[in-house]
């Protein structure tokens, strides 16, 4: 039987086919079809010569929750709020984009005050209730609700993290009166202190519920239709898989799924080479996400945003600039050149599309300087045409005077630095010498750029995953079933708060192994955890995610273990003012996948020649066809390796080996 993982992408869709019998990969690529997504897959899967029916898993990511948030075509929501914080998404947190703009307009709240809504209750700061909901009262809310005639509901109590029972009585009610409303509670999409990140994540969800859950379940009856008699699983933003039904409850975990499948490829093709310290740098047509992993996991962080509003779901901490293939090059006002974040997208596309793009972009760079070949297609779906590149890059020379050849070489140098930086952002700043890890690039355009990274960053190995085009697609084939959970304490690191941490931690495993049971098949005894412990200084508006192992035997313990965590990140620590605890996470995976490669077997052929220009000139340079190199065989740079889907350029005083898991690692002289 076999395994599908598909990445449903605004321009591609990724299909990538695993055959656990053989270990055996297949990929491929073809353009999305929005209005009927599933015929994208199905001629993906014709291509490969595959039938749903021989397929047992099936994992989905999608671009559809980023993309109608930040179109703004989500649903409108009527929102319930507590008395008295009716204004909380218009106030905000009083932040600027832009510090001194002082007649900066900020973002338009999420919901407008018309569909604002108050309900007369409190409940503490402890979770006690202070004011108890009015039945009379709360039906009147609800029916103002019902005739302000959006289908989307979200409701907002104060202090609803610690004590639900007010939001519940809500929605049990609203589901009473008005069952065509959809509602959402912010208690169950972040469970955590934070008024306005709390309402405007609940918002953001419910804005997008119906969309998505009408989208999968239309997905699935497709599948179902040709043959696919399984269950479908659905790609989160935190690196695993859920269920149709939780993705569908709280689709706002899907705003990631593309990058973050990424990243749990890159843990698990890692992890079998033997490196748990990497960055992952994954090159687009119009950005490039880094992500840093450590010791085997993944940075994670709940302080997102998405459309310039909080996402404060649980997900992977990726960093992502304008940078990638398609950006296009222009001279600003004060005559330098720059690079993105405006993009040519697919349509246009590069000027060496053909298909009537005129400005230079990353990618027209390449296939000037020689690492692209325009005797073959872009992941076989794009003939590129050479000529309608040099003419848009000798275009944007002539203003620098400078001919094509060196404009290009700047571009690809410029993006090199604008990259660089973001992975700086994410290594160096937060207390990571980037040295100590190893680079692992990806997408259509990462392995192009890897060793000049590398030489950029210091770094000395780089390592090239099988099928990089088609990455995060494989990411969705490798990762396990995975459920976040958080829980707020707010209690001094004594032993007091420890205790009120290991009841909270054992409700959330209970709760945990139940859902993973029910939702996922996973038995009790196959369920693993990952914990952490939100804490901070005392005075300090934000918190700090510990790591443990388990629940600390101690509180001196717990609180070393925070103090040394502290340092690492802000290279100092208040080793002598009191600490408190703010909250507890629990992560609960189900088993990983026994997902393994078999590199290819190689074919003898002659090297290739071709030429590649950069800071010294023109260079001689070696030619492979990835598929040709078997285990063992090396290839020292200048050297351009190619496959469909990507380009891997072996930089001068690199040289690459493929490994027993069909790996090219690049290793520095």
């Amino acid at each position: 039987m076999l395994c599908i993982g598909v990445d449903i992408g605004g321009t591609f869709t990724d299909v990538i086919v695993y055959e656990p019998a053989t270990a055996r990969l297949a990929e491929a690529k073809t353009l999305s079809t929005p209005d009927d997504p599933a015929a994208a897959i199905f001629e993906g899967l014709a291509k490969l010569g595959v039938r749903l029916d021989e397929v047992d898993r099936f994992v989905h990511g999608t671009t559809r929750v980023t993309n109608a948030l930040l179109e703004g075509s989500g649903e409108p929501v009527s929102v319930v709020a507590t008395e008295g914080f009716r204004d909380v998404l218009e106030m905000g947190l009083g932040h600027r984009p832009q510090l001194y703009s002082v007649k900066e307009a900020g973002r338009p709240p999420l919901a407008p005050r018309r569909l604002r809504h108050v309900l007369r209750e409190r409940i503490g700061a402890d979770g006690s209730v202070v004011r108890a909901v009015d039945p009379a009262d709360l039906d009147a809310v609800l029916d103002r609700v019902a005739a302000a005639g959006p289908r989307a509901v979200a409701v907002c109590l104060l202090h609803s993290y610690r004590n639900p029972a007010h939001e519940r009585a809500a929605a049990a009610r609203l589901a009473e009166r008005h069952p065509g409303l959809i509602c959402t509670l912010s208690s169950d999409v972040v469970p955590e202190q934070g008024e306005y990140e709390r309402f405007a994540t609940t918002v953001l969800n419910a804005s997008v519920r119906s969309t998505v859950a009408d989208y999968l379940r239309g997905l699935g009856t497709a599948l179902a239709a040709g043959g696919y008699a399984h269950p479908l699983s659905i790609m989160t933003s935190s690196g695993g898989v859920v269920s149709t039904d939780e993705a569908g409850r709280l689709p706002i975990n899907l705003a990631l799924s593309g990058p973050a499948g990424g990243v749990a490829a890159s843990v698990h093709v890692a992890g079998l080479a033997g490196y748990p310290n990497v960055i992952t740098c994954d090159i687009g047509g119009t950005s490039t996400d880094v992500c840093l992993i450590k010791n085997g996991t993944p940075l994670m962080t709940n302080d997102g945003k998405i459309a310039g509003y909080p996402n404060r779901t649980f997900q992977v901490e990726i960093n992502t600039i304008g940078a990638g293939g398609g950006s296009i090059a222009w001279r600003d006002v004060g005559g330098e050149l720059r690079i993105g974040p405006r993009s040519a997208g697919s349509t246009p596309g590069p000027a060496a599309y053909g298909r009537g793009g005129t400005e230079p972009t990353t990618t027209d760079a390449h296939l000037v300087v020689g690492h692209l070949d325009p005797q073959e297609s872009l992941g076989g779906e794009v003939r590129l045409d050479i000529a309608a590149a040099r003419t848009a890059m000798s275009r944007l020379a002539a203003e620098f005077g400078l001919d094509d050849l060196e404009l290009a070489h700047g571009i690809l140098t410029i993006a090199t630095v604008k990259m660089t930086s973001a992975i700086k952002e994410i290594s160096v700043a937060c207390g990571h010498d980037p040295r100590d890890f190893v680079l692992m690039p990806f997408g259509g355009a990462g392995p192009m750029h890897a060793t000049a990274l590398a030489d950029e960053l210091g770094i000395r190995r780089v390592l090239v995953p099988p099928v990089p085009g088609n990455f995060s697609a494989l990411g969705f084939v490798t990762a396990q079933a995975r459920h976040d959970y958080v829980r707020t304490v707010l209690a001094p690191a004594d032993e007091s708060g420890l205790a009120a941490v290991r009841d909270v931690v054992a409700e959330m495993r209970d709760t945990a192994r139940a859902q993973l049971k029910a939702e996922d098949g996973v038995e009790p005894h196959d369920v693993t955890f990952g914990l952490s412990v939100g804490m901070r200084f005392r005075g300090q508006s934000f918190d700090l995610a510990v790591p443990v192992q388990d629940v600390p035997v101690t509180a001196e313990e717990l609180v070393e273990t925070f103090h040394s965590t502290y340092a690492e990140r802000y290279a100092y620590a208040r080793s002598g003012h009191p600490a408190e605890i703010v909250n507890c996470r629990l992560t609960a995976f189900g088993p990983r996948p026994s997902v393994r490669f078999a590199p290819p077997a190689g074919a003898a052929s002659q090297p290739g020649r071709t030429r590649i220009y950069g800071a010294d000139g023109w260079a001689d340079a070696t030619v492979r066809r990835r598929t040709e190199l078997a285990p063992g065989c090396t290839v020292p740079g200048p050297a351009v390796v190619r496959e469909n889907g990507s380009t891997t350029v072996v930089g001068a005083g690199w040289t690459a080996t493929v490994d027993d898991h069909g790996n090219l690692l690049l290793v520095k002289e």
